[in-house]
Formats: C-alpha cells, sequence, structure tokens
C-alpha cells in the first residue's frame, strides 16, 4: 500500500527509519530482555522483584538519555535523513520509546497476553491510519503514527507495572540504581549489540554502499520476515523463565525440557522456509503491487534465515544463558561480526539486496554451527 503513494525516496526513508530505531532500541533496552526477566525469575520475594524493576527502568533511562548522541548524529550526518529532519527524530524517538517498554517484566511473570493484544491494537490503529495516507504529501502523517502507536503501548505497559508494584515514577530516574542494572546485565548487552551488527544494521550498511531501491526491497523483505521472527524469539523469551525454574529445583526435568523445545523450534521453523518460498510471488503482488520485482527472490533466499534463527536462540538462551555461559555466547557473536560486516559489505556492492540476504543467511548459519559444536560437544554440561 506505502509503496504505491509513497515516492521510491520516502520509501527508502520509511525503511531505513524503521531499521535505525530497531538498532537504537536494542542499545536502550541493554538486553533486559534477559538479563532483568532472570533476575525477577529467581527473585521469589515481591520486594525483590521491584528492587529490580527499579533498577532497570533506571537504566533504560540513563541509555535514553545517552542516546541523543545518535538524534545529533540523524540531524546532522545523515545523507538519508538529510531531506526529512523529522524522520531522523521519529526514528530517535521510536527506538528509546521501544527500548523503554517494560517486555521483562511480563515475560518474567508470565503475563504476555496483554502484551500480545496491545501489539495487535496497535497494528490495527496503525493500519487504520495508514489507509489515511493518499499520497506522498501524507508521509510525516505516517510518522506521527508509527511513535504514537509505540508511546500508547509503551504507556500502559509501564503504567500497569509500576502501578501493580506501588513504584513511584519518580524513583526510577535515580542514577545510582540505573548503573547497578547497567553492571548486572552488560554480558548479555554486548551478545545483542553485537548480533545487532549483522542483523538490523545490515539495512544500514546496505544504505552506504547501495542505492536507494536495494534499501527498499531489502529493508521490506526483512520487515515482512521480522514479522514472523518475532514469534520465535517471544516464544523463546516466555520459555526462559520456566527453564530458569527447572534449572533450580529440577535439573533432570532441564535436559528433557530443552530437547524438546529445541525439536519443536527446529521442526516449527524449517516448515516455514517452503511456505515462504512458495507464497513469495503472492506477497510481493498482494502488499507491493510488484513495484519491487527483486523482492520474491530476495525473500526466498531470506527464507533460509528461519530457522537458522529459531536454532540459534534456542541453543543460546535455553542451553548457555541458563547455564550462566554467556560468555560463549559472546564468543560466537563476536566471532560473527568481521564476517558479516566483509561478507555484507562486498556482496551487496556486489548484487544489492541479493548479496545482503545472502551475507545475512550465511552468517546465521554459521552462528548455528558454532552454537551447536559448543553445546553437544559438551553434553554432561547440559543434561
Amino acid at each position: 500500500m506505502l509503496t504505491r503513494v509513497l515516492t521510491e525516496a520516502q520509501y527508502s526513508v520509511y525503511v531505513y527509519a524503521l531499521a535505525s530505531s530497531a538498532w537504537l532500541s536494542i542499545f536502550v533496552e541493554y538486553g533486559f530482555n534477559i538479563s532483568a526477566t532472570r533476575r525477577i525469575a529467581a527473585s521469589g520475594e515481591p520486594a525483590n522483584t521491584w528492587a529490580v524493576v527499579t533498577e532497570t527502568q533506571s537504566a533504560k533511562w540513563i541509555l535514553a538519555t545517552l542516546s541523543v548522541v545518535f538524534l545529533v548524529w540523524a540531524l546532522t550526518q545523515s545523507t538519508v535523513f538529510s531531506p526529512y529532519p523529522e524522520w531522523a527524530i521519529g526514528a530517535w524517538l521510536l527506538g528509546v520509546i521501544t527500548g523503554l517498554t517494560p517486555t521483562y517484566y511480563f515475560q518474567a511473570i508470565s503475563s504476555l497476553g496483554t502484551m500480545a493484544v496491545l501489539e495487535v491494537v496497535g497494528g490495527l490503529i496503525t493500519f487504520c491510519c495508514v489507509l489515511f495516507v493518499r499520497s506522498s504529501a501524507d508521509f510525516n502523517l505516517l510518522c506521527a503514527v508509527l511513535v504514537g502507536v509505540r508511546f500508547f503501548i509503551w504507556q500502559i505497559l509501564e503504567r500497569s507495572m509500576l502501578t501493580k508494584g506501588k513504584v513511584r515514577h519518580r524513583d526510577v530516574f535515580g542514577i545510582r540504581p540505573g548503573l547497578s542494572a547497567l553492571k548486572d546485565g552488560w554480558r548479555i548487552f554486548l551478545v545483542q549489540a553485537a548480533a545487532s551488527l549483522y542483523t538490523s544494521f545490515n539495512v544500514v550498511l546496505l544504505g552506504g554502499v547501495s542505492t536507494a531501491y536495494a534499501v527498499a526491497v531489502y529493508g521490506s523483505s526483512e520487515r515482512l520476515l521480522r514479522a514472523g521472527l518475532s514469534f520465535i524469539a517471544q516464544a523463546t523469551s516466555a520459555i526462559f523463565p520456566r527453564l530458569n525454574v527447572l534449572k533450580a529445583t529440577s535439573p533432570e526435568r532441564l535436559g528433557r525440557f530443552r530437547r524438546l523445545t529445541l525439536a519443536i523450534f527446529f521442526t516449527g521453523s524449517m516448515a516455514c522456509v517452503p511456505v515462504v518460498y512458495l507464497l513469495a510471488p503472492a506477497i510481493s503482488d498482494m502488499l507491493f503491487h510488484n513495484k519491487l520485482p527483486d523482492l520474491v527472490d530476495v525473500l526466498r533466499i531470506m527464507a533460509l534465515v528461519i530457522p537458522a534463527i529459531a536454532i540459534s536462540n534456542v541453543l543460546a538462551v535455553h542451553f548457555l544463558v541458563v547455564d550462566r555461559k554467556e560468555n560463549l555466547v559472546n564468543l560466537v557473536v563476536f566471532s560473527a561480526v568481521p564476517i558479516s560486516l566483509i561478507g555484507g559489505y562486498f556482496l551487496s556492492r556486489e548484487y544489492g539486496a541479493a548479496g545482503m540476504a545472502t551475507a545475512w543467511v550465511m552468517v546465521e548459519w554459521i552462528v548455528v554451527i558454532f552454537l551447536a559444536s559448543i553445546v553437544f560437544a559438551r553434553p554432561k554440561s547440559f543434561k
């Protein structure tokens, strides 16, 4: 729909803004979806839970303040945002608000229903508002809608959390509690920040070495795939607290449960590959009216990343992180970064969006091989 009413330059800015905000949200979120979730799940006492919440939200506000550096860069240095500075501001706000959303808390208490409902409602609101984008003159309206919907979801979740714990808003602006949370979660953050260099950063890198059309094709394909991949991430995170409980109370059941989840994720994700391959032409026609003809091939290449991400998420989070072996995950992720940057740079220069898609698939499967080698070469550690 948007490709019909926006110019190619505007659509490229739109895709670039979404990728930039996703990358920024990783900085503000700081890996608390794992580190804070784990602390809350193991806290036991309500008082300890709300101490973790206060520290985590304080840390996020510290990081949100530091993220102003990105805004300054986007407004003064980015050639993509220069024709539309309001989108630079929108990308920054979208990234900060997404990072501030307390997903970790609702994961820890296994209450993802509220989040799911809000995401569905937010998606419907966004869709309805997008219907009013009738021409390229309404481009800024799209930016306001994206930020407004994300702000709406953040405020409901945060107010619900703070009210339940009787946490005062002023408590989450303390610097000392935030520094404590930053110290506790830095290892997880390093992993997720490094991983972003071969995921959301790909669009940013592609924008620097290829054309606006390549950015639109790759970014659109990746965004479609991310909608499905988000379910994998949410399912992995939803199971994570349960595994921590089994680790402490029933180690013999932990091994069976982990093997079961790995089998389920592997089977389900492999089944998705032929589905995406077959539906790619219909998706291109229905959503983009074939205005991005290369999207079909790129989307089919990207389909191969679905099982790789599903398997690596389970191996990294359910096996290594649960056993507090984040250093091994760090090693794998950091090893993949130079491969991704070098491969992505040269392949995207030569083959555009298809080259970057190939580089992404290649790196994700390399990560799977590395993680599987660590986990299954030391089976006694993960019984």
